[in-house]
């Protein structure tokens, strides 16, 4: 293992996630598992995605930015239509607005 005497922060956040992963990333380094996860994908005859972590976690908040903007036009329509109704039988009835 490599530098078995310290153990950073992020190795205890990653042992926490997924202590196998934590040890065979120790063991044998993450350029090691990445060579041999890529040998593995083409002994199985898949190729692997081209698209990583950091692109689809991009994505997704792409579209919860999409859908936060569009609950908000909704919100500030329905509070449109409510004055709107408010103020047709405000002025429907015969009150004055002073």
């Amino acid at each position: 293992m490599k530098n078995d005497k310290t153990i950073s922060a992020s190795e205890i956040n990653r042992y926490v996630f997924c202590n196998y992963q934590w040890y065979y990333e120790r063991k044998y380094g993450a350029a090691e598992l990445r060579r041999q996860k890529k040998e593995y994908l083409e002994e199985l005859g898949v190729k692997p995605s081209a698209t990583g972590p950091i692109q689809r976690g991009l994505a997704f908040h792409a579209r919860y930015g999409r859908r936060r903007r569009l609950r908000l036009v909704w919100a500030w329509l329905r509070a449109a239509a409510i004055i709107a109704v408010f103020l047709y039988f405000l002025f429907a009835f015969g009150m004055e607005v002073r």
